[in-house]
């Protein structure tokens, strides 16, 4: 039988927008309090609130720089966390132009992989306490992959979640935590649109097995029934539409 989550807290990084704003609102839905998290977008991040209090939700906004741990201590560890997912990153297509590759490797480290490593130190005594947990962290298909020159950084980030994934799965399991990542491949956002031509879209799903894309809801599902799992830990849940398939 899969948790009751109701009741629970729940961190989702970076929820603001995308992804991230989809799986605090599904997580409401069962009854979990969200805390709505940003760094700058205080607008969306009180939009989205709004929106899950709207809908019979119970959420609030935290305005948190995941790769500050003095504000992670200020602000989320005196918090009862029982959930955490890590979901917060820099988009790897946004380099800024000025910014040299060992600049932007770096941020790209900080944020996706760093922050999501001092989010998980700042939340894991507690649910060690309390003695349950959950943590997903949101990975990617580019972990797999050798990517375009462009997208190392990012791929070398994501590939990082895994290893954090298994260690941190390996440190809590004797105190009730679970910890696995979620890797998506490509994902219907208004994003894709953004950066992609109907037509390239089109090729490129071509490529996949299923010839579609996963859907923002679809992510959010599977990160649902990770949290709701107990039984899995330390595990990468594959949600790449048959672009690869891992051994």
């Amino acid at each position: 039988m899969a948790d009751d989550i109701s009741g629970k807290t729940a961190l989702v990084t970076g929820s603001a927008q995308g992804i991230g704003k989809v799986i605090a609102m599904e997580l409401a839905k069962l009854g979990v309090h969200v805390l709505v998290n940003c760094a700058h977008s205080k607008e969306k991040a009180e939009a989205v609130v709004r929106q899950i209090v709207e809908q019979g939700g119970n959420a609030e906004m935290l305005i948190c720089n995941i790769t500050d741990e003095k504000e992670l201590a200020e602000k989320i560890t005196p918090r009862q966390i029982d959930i955490l997912v890590n979901n917060a990153r820099l988009d790897p297509y946004l380099r800024p132009a000025d910014a040299s590759d060992g600049e932007w490797f770096n941020a790209l480290l900080n944020v996706n992989l760093t922050g999501a490593y001092l989010c998980c130190q700042a939340v894991k005594a507690g649910m060690k306490e309390r003695r349950w947990g959950r943590i997903v962290n949101m990975s990617s298909v580019q972990a797999y992959l050798a990517m375009a020159p462009a997208l190392v950084p990012y791929a070398v980030s994501k590939a990082g979640m895994h290893a954090l994934t298994r260690c941190l799965a390996q440190e809590l399991g004797d105190f009730g935590v679970t910890v696995n990542s979620v890797a998506p491949g490509m994902v219907i956002t208004e994003n894709i649109h953004k950066r992609l031509s109907p037509e390239v879209i089109e090729a490129k799903l071509k490529k996949f097995a299923i010839h579609r894309a996963a859907t923002a809801e679809e992510v959010a599902e599977c990160v649902v029934n990770t949290i709701r799992c107990g039984a899995m830990t330390g595990e990468v849940v594959n949600l790449n539409s048959g672009v690869y398939f891992p051994a």
